[in-house]
């Protein structure tokens, strides 16, 4: 029951704007800077793996338990192999989800609770702004 949950979490985020589904959107999420994590699907093909790998210094990367027509059919995208989080909270609430159904979701569950962290650390801080000292005209 709790990959329904998982399936039901990553239809809520489409909807909410915070998933992005296919090979592209998700590399353009990475380089982007807002990927939170990858999913993919159980059946996804070698070639694809090996492109979605190329990201997990980056970015966590979760297989999920169901396989393309699954998730697809509950994102609304058929034959949906690939797709990313850009909201830590529910990249989290996902991960908590995945971690105990593998040692490599475990591993990136981790991360995923380290990043968060690491986000929350953060909030409240004002960035300090280097500016030109203000001199007379000349």
């Amino acid at each position: 029951m709790a990959t329904d949950r998982l399936l039901g979490l990553l239809g809520l985020a489409r909807r909410a704007g915070k998933l992005e589904v296919g090979e592209a959107l998700t590399a353009e999420t990475v380089a982007a800077g807002k990927a939170r994590a990858i999913f993919l699907a159980s059946d996804t093909g070698e070639a694809t793996r090996r492109k979605i790998a190329r990201h997990e210094e980056r970015v966590p990367v979760f297989t999920l338990p169901h396989d393309k027509e699954t998730v697809g059919a509950s994102l609304g995208f058929p034959g949906c192999a690939v797709c990313c989080l850009t909201d830590i909270g529910m990249a989290r609430a996902a991960a908590d989800q995945l971690a105990p159904l593998s040692e490599s979701n475990a591993r990136a569950a981790e991360r995923v609770v380290q990043k968060q962290a690491r986000i929350e650390s953060r909030k409240g801080k004002k960035k300090t702004r280097v500016t030109a000292p203000q001199g007379t005209k000349e």
